[in-house]
């Protein structure tokens, strides 16, 4: 429940810090008060989106913190997993800047807003005039009454949902199939007519870099040979080179260095190192007479066996600008063909595939409409009876269920129909009920789900418009009993129901000549006669409105400790 509401420059409401008992508490006050922005502090703190607006003329920015206590686990859970604390109480809080972002904390922590809308639903449920306009659409009804059918409608519902998404994405999957048999059978035979081309031609790795380098070898064979034998000559000569060769010079210029070396160590230390020149040299020449020994043996392969093998792969160039592009081209387009021919031959088998996905849809969605029209009976049974006590014996409220074609939320049409009396024929809720009837169907659906939900605080926005006399009475009555399960947090007009609260605040209106401020005050016994006087006559000093307002006010205490001796 929450036990403390701090607000701070929200639309007219200056400042205020309220506390908030357990039990019926009331929200009253003047017309223009700020009553509305009592509730849409509320709304902050569940996460709803709001603009800038909402921020009092001339301030910076707005803020509402709220105290929890007795947190439900999934609150805890949600928050400790945000970086925030909440064993013995969660505080949250949001700011909403004049200029900039919002910006949302939750036990200490700042967090996404999106955080707080997910906890909102396991702290409070908040109905006002929006809900109202809600429950009208068959979207809202649905949930309603899915809501209603607690854990085991929920299963039902999610296996449901589990075998729908399997059988449209069978459905979806063989229709594409289908459609596409022509051009799948066409990609079937390009693909096989490129692999057929490929394997004719059968590129190694790497061939097309080897033959580039190979002609370019052979197209130069005749200067190659020249250049090489030549150099080879001139290292160790020839019968045509009278000049002598480069080994054999070198090896007289050892020789006469070997004459005078003991003259002077240093010409021992430049004879040793023409010796090693001399083994260089010779090196070289046996490397050059070997490099003509393998390029003889090319003889064997001409210069036209290879430009014709690259041509051969040329054809290839459709696939890959490299053989290492075809060859990848070659393993995609295998692993395609194959998935294309199974496919081909698994049409029949993938019907049966689908004609079973529908059977398992279909048994699941059943089941879920079996359930739908189980809770269906029960509750709206339950909902008539509040009816009843809320000065509507003869109303009944009915969901009517038919069936439809599948879609992601069942078989069913559901449609909530009311009645207001029993010689009537029930209709669309939204078609035929009034606004006060409305109020009243709602709060006698949270009377009946409070017991199920164990949602911790209830809040209503003016849920009694449009009603008046008897009828608001046994609203006020029917909020108490909801209090016995549950804080309820009500914004009233109505003494008659403000009147059954055990905690009364006003908002309170200061006008001066510039702009309107609000506070929050909690209210004495004494004082909850005069604002009942208020409410009655539009006269705090009237003797007769606050004999009347103390009137209501003993005669709601007397039945609520009456109601409280009997359970």
């Amino acid at each position: 429940m929450i036990s403390e509401l701090r607000i701070s420059h929200l639309g007219v409401i200056a400042a205020a810090e309220v506390e908030l008992a357990p039990g019926f508490t009331v929200v009253t006050g003047e017309t223009g008060a700020g009553k509305t922005m009592f509730v849409s502090a509320l709304s902050l703190l569940m996460g709803e989106k709001v603009g800038a607006g909402v921020v009092r003329t001339g301030a910076e920015k707005a803020e509402v913190e709220g105290i929890f206590t007795e947190v439900p686990e999934p609150v805890q859970t949600r928050i400790e997993e945000a970086g925030g604390s909440a064993e013995d109480e969660a505080i949250i809080s949001r700011t909403v800047a004049s200029k900039g972002r919002a910006r949302a904390t939750a036990g200490g922590r700042t967090v996404p807003i999106g955080v707080l809308a997910e906890i909102a639903d396991d702290l409070i449920t908040l109905h006002g005039q929006s809900e109202q306009l809600r429950l009208k659409g068959q979207t809202a009804q649905r949930r309603l009454l899915d809501a209603a059918g607690g854990p085991a409608l929920a299963d039902a519902a999610e296996a449901y949902r589990t075998a729908f998404g399997h059988w449209r994405e069978t459905e979806a999957r063989v229709q594409r199939i289908k459609d596409s048999t022509a051009a799948r059978r066409e990609r079937i035979l390009w693909l096989q007519g490129c692999l057929d081309a490929i394997d004719t031609v059968r590129p190694q790795p790497g061939e097309d870099e080897a033959l580039t380098a190979l002609a370019a070898k052979l197209g130069a064979a005749a200067d190659i040979t020249r250049a090489v034998g030549g150099a080879h000559d001139l290292l160790l000569g020839s019968e045509l080179d009278e000049t002598g060769a480069a080994v054999d010079r070198v090896h007289e210029a050892i020789s006469a260095l070997t004459d005078v070396e003991s003259s002077d160590p240093e010409l021992v230390r430049i004879r040793e190192g023409l010796s090693d020149t001399v083994l260089r040299l010779s090196d070289a020449a046996a490397e050059l007479s070997s490099y003509l020994s393998g390029f003889d043996e090319l003889g064997e392969t001409s210069l036209e066996e290879t430009e014709a093998r690259r041509a051969e792969l040329g054809t290839l160039a459709p696939y890959g600008d490299t053989v290492a592009e075809v060859l990848d081209f070659e393993t995609r387009a295998a692993a395609e063909l194959t998935e294309l021919e199974t496919e081909d031959r698994d049409l029949d088998q993938l019907d049966a595939e689908l004609a079973a996905a529908e059977a398992a849809m279909r048994e699941t969605g059943g089941a879920l409409s079996e359930a739908r029209r189980a809770t269906a009976e029960t509750f709206s049974a339950a909902v008539s009876e509040e009816l009843t006590a809320l000065s509507m014996p003869k109303a009944q409220v009915r969901f009517e269920i038919t069936d439809r074609e599948p879609t992601i939320h069942g078989l069913d049409d559901i449609r909530l129909t009311f009645a207001p009396h029993d010689s009537s024929r029930g209709d669309d809720i939204g078609k035929v009920a009034s606004g006060g009837e409305l109020s009243r169907v709602m709060l006698a659906i949270e009377v009946v789900r409070a017991a199920e939900d164990g949602v911790p605080t209830y809040v209503f926005d003016e849920v009694d418009a449009g009603v008046g006399g008897r009828a608001a009475v046994e609203i006020g009555r029917r909020l108490a009993k909801l209090a016995r399960h549950a804080q309820v947090i009500v914004v009233t007009h109505l003494p008659q129901v403000a009147a059954w609260a055990d905690t009364h605040v006003t908002i309170v209106k200061d006008d001066d000549a510039e702009t309107v401020r609000s506070g929050v005050r909690e209210l004495s016994e004494d004082e909850r006669v005069v604002e009942l006087s208020r409410m009655l006559a539009g006269m705090e000093d009237s003797a007769s409105a606050k004999a009347h307002a103390a009137e209501l006010l003993d005669s709601a205490r007397q039945v609520k400790a009456g109601s409280v001796a009997a359970s």
